[in-house]
């Protein structure tokens, strides 16, 4: 990882543009643009989107997101991929597509993905799949190929044609005739049914499996490869048959178990006759409704929700899920006996709208099991309205505009002042209904930048203007919404204002937010020692600045590992805004050809004088990005304390290798004020068969620090020089952290073990510890540098 600073780090937003949507489509890509198809069978409206730090993660607010499938797996995207090319099912009400609907719910709700090997029914598991960047399609099959070059690292990288011959061995492939990973194995000339199925069941083990299918994915695909050898032609053309591979071991081998399976699915035509019966219904607001019964049944018996794992006699259980907001339009609905129940208490249609009825049942496997997750089918319920929404009023209107026009202005730096609408009688309702108005009144996006908001009265009876415009803007518009209380939410009449031009202004002086003027110094570990990338990531001291508006830091050189440099340089364009209290910093900058922006909010958690004084606890996140993008700083403005920290020496006492650091409490997001210790030494071990031993001890006073918690928050532990590269601290397996848990008077510690090679006099060594990506936010990496004086002090 080319890590360098807040200056300098680059998650490249890559996309400029994006497409399709439910309107992708085959055929002839636009100029410039590129159709990506997803399957196992095609997947309908699944998300497509970049996959920036290639973490099989849809990380809304930070990665790019392009849009959703259409019913044929495609979409249309154009411009490069940063990360990786990325494909996110969707279940009605899942954890992802409810936070799709809370970050866009236009263009989210309702929206789930479809297996069209089954399109009578949603998706039942919410998976990740990629695909490198130069793939056009997303399957379960050019997963593996992401997830073998995921495996690479720094030192030793995985590149696509050596992950595509490790997935194409595993599939049963050979020299002579390879699989490809990337063909459309569903339909057209590249067909391929046991391909297909091979597809389907790693999507189901997969879903099986989160914790082990990537860190085994390889074994998995032989696995699968070698049940589709066992499938006879009509098995591998029966797309409700899908094996699932239960990984039953807890080592590094995966130790698999065969679970056949038949697929809950849902009977299409019983499903489209019950749809019909429901539009059949005709509900108009205001016209009177009693009760009717669909059958969820056909003429020869067969229901709505077959599974063929169960025995003869059992049938499936299906469960109603409830829908408030259609039984506040006054319709209520129940399932009973493979028949739907639609009813009205009150014998009256409330309101207009269209409404989904969602039925559930879950999978049983030929062990007797029950999925964890249900499978979904939706019927829709639609209502139409009976009278008019409300008039404009255009004598009202027109008066309004004029108070608009003659008698508001806005300049900068001005408060607003007596800037309030009377709207009373703007809007009439044909049939005399209550009229009812959106949440807020609606600005432009210009105006809203400039810091002007608008809201109505308690009584709904005024729109009133407030804040302090801080930029010019033109254009202004205020729009006004109104409905009625038949009509359903996104149903209005909306008039809409010209508002003024705010005039140019003097700002008054803003407060300096805790960070600005001040120079801060930073430990921050990375390959680049500012002329050149090294092989393994050492620990560097960078400084920043924030002054009017400009962000300043140090060009980074050898010297920065045991020494601080001033902040007097800005790069990047680098520039920096005070929001509400909150720091923002942009940086502009050129990557692979294309002109990017990155804004990244420096956020201070809080005063960090027990380690040095006049520090603070930072906290760097992407703007409008998820937790894990968060990472955890100490900024120093005593330039001697962080140095301390990069010029240990091997010789020195304890007192000297011992630092203050905020350490994880037994209760979640509580610190304690401990210390962390380093020691480098000749290997004194005769157990231990390397020269050189070195150690980082996590001590609080008082209180309990196990290796339970190091295991718990950090990824990884690493020594690294010039002269042996990057060393992990790792059990003899090599599969976890050498760590042991000590006492000392009745309290417990923990240290972290390294096994060296002999190391060069004089040379200085970095210790990293990498914290996982979900605990960035939460505890900082341990850095630290050390010199091996030939002398070593482990007291």
């Amino acid at each position: 990882m080319k890590k360098v600073s807040l200056l300098t780090a680059s998650v490249a937003l890559a996309l400029t543009g994006c497409g399709g949507g439910s309107d992708g489509g085959s055929g002839t890509p636009t100029p410039g643009g590129v159709i990506i198809t997803g399957f196992d069978g095609y997947f309908n409206q699944a998300v497509v989107f970049d996959d920036k730090n290639n973490n099989g993660v849809l990380d809304i607010g930070s990665d790019v997101i392009f849009g959703l499938t259409n019913d044929q797996g495609q979409i249309e995207i154009s411009g490069d991929v940063s990360g990786a090319l990325a494909l996110q099912t969707l279940t009605p009400g899942g954890t992802v597509q409810t936070a799709l609907v809370n970050h866009d719910s236009s263009k989210y709700a309702g929206k789930y993905t479809i297996d069209m090997d089954h399109p009578a029914q949603a998706m039942a598991h919410e998976l990740v799949f990629r695909a490198p960047t130069s793939s056009d399609v997303i399957s379960p099959i050019t997963d593996l190929v992401a997830i073998e070059m995921a495996k690479g690292t720094e030192a030793v990288p995985v590149t696509e044609e050596e992950a595509v011959a490790i997935v194409s061995t595993a599939l049963g492939g050979t020299e002579e005739a390879p699989i490809d990973p990337y063909s459309d194995f569903v339909s057209g000339a590249d067909a391929n049914a046991e391909l297909h199925k091979t597809a389907q069941i790693l999507t189901e083990s997969k879903a099986a499996n989160p914790a082990t299918y990537v860190e085994k994915s390889d074994q998995f695909a032989k696995e699968a490869d070698a049940i589709v050898d066992t499938l006879t032609p009509e098995e591998l053309a029966n797309n409700d048959l899908k094996p699932v591979i239960e990984d039953t071991g807890t080592g590094d081998t995966l130790i698999p178990e065969i679970i056949s399976n038949q697929l809950l699915t849902v009977n299409s035509v019983i499903k489209n006759s019950a749809q019909q019966d429901l539009n059949d219904l005709n509900l108009q607001v205001g016209v009177p409704f009693t009760e009717t019964f669909i059958s969820l049944v056909d003429e020869e018996g067969n229901t709505l929700f077959n599974d063929n794992d169960l025995q003869s006699g059992s049938s499936v259980e299906v469960s109603l899920i409830p829908n408030t907001a259609l039984e506040n339009a006054g319709i209520k609905v129940s399932y009973r006996n493979n028949s739907l129940f639609v009813y009205s208490e009150t014998l009256e249609v409330k309101l207009a709208g269209s409404f989904t009825i969602e039925l559930q049942a879950f999978d049983t496997n030929s062990k007797g099991e029950l999925s964890q997750t249900p499978t979904s089918t939706l019927l829709e319920v639609k209502i139409v309205a009976s009278n008019e929404l409300p008039d404009e009023n255009s004598e009202k209107f027109i008066e309004l505009q004029a108070q608009i026009t003659n008698d508001w202005s806005f300049q900068v730096g001005t408060p607003i002042s007596n800037m309030t609408l009377d709207i009373t009688g703007l809007f009439t309702d044909p049939e005399s209904d209550e009229i009812k108005f959106g949440t807020q009144p609606r600005l432009n996006k210009e105006f809203l930048s400039s810091g002007v908001t608008a809201e109505y009265s308690d009584d709904f009876s005024q729109v009133i203007l407030s804040g302090t415009p801080t930029s010019t803007a033109s254009n202004g518009k205020l729009s006004i919404d109104a409905s009625d209380n038949v009509h359903a939410d996104g149903e209005w009449t909306t008039v809409t204002f010209d508002l003024p031009v705010i005039e140019e202004g003097a700002l008054p002086e803003p407060d300096l937010h805790p960070l600005e003027g001040k120079t801060w110094y930073m430990l921050e570990h990375g390959s680049s020692n500012g002329e050149s990338e090294q092989n393994y990531a050492s620990i560097w001291c960078d400084s920043i600045k924030f002054e009017n508006g400009i962000v300043l830091g140090n060009v980074r050189s050898i010297a920065n590992k045991t020494t601080c440099s001033a902040a007097d340089t800005q790069t990047e364009n680098a520039t920096y805004d005070v929001i509400d209290g909150k720091l923002f910093a942009t940086f502009e900058f050129v990557e692979d050809g294309q002109n990017l922006v990155e804004t990244f909010q420096v956020e201070v958690f809080e005063d960090a004088d027990d380690i040095s004084s006049g520090a603070k606890t930072i906290i760097h996140r992407m703007k409008d990005a998820t937790e894990d993008s968060a990472e955890r700083y100490t900024y120093f403005s005593n330039k001697a304390d962080i140095e301390k920290r990069i010029n240990v020496t091997s010789e020195m006492g304890p007192d000297a290798r011992y630092f203050a650091a905020y350490l994880p409490a037994e209760q979640d997001l509580t610190y304690n004020l401990g210390t962390i210790g380093l020691a480098l030494n000749e290997n004194s071990n005769p157990n231990d068969s390397n020269a050189m031993d070195a150690g980082l001890s996590f001590d609080v006073p008082n209180n309990d620090f196990t290796c339970a918690t190091i295991n718990e928050f950090f990824s990884g532990f690493y020594f690294t020089g010039e002269d042996i590269g990057r060393i992990k601290s790792e059990e003899f397996n090599g599969s976890a952290i050498e760590c042991y848990t000590n006492e000392e008077n009745g309290v417990s510690y923990a240290s972290v073990d390294f096994d060296l090679p002999a190391l060069t006099v004089n040379n200085v060594y970095s210790i990293i510890g990498k914290v996982k990506d979900s605990n960035g936010e939460y505890l900082e990496a341990v850095k630290f540098n050390i010199e091996w004086t030939g002398t070593g002090n482990n007291e």
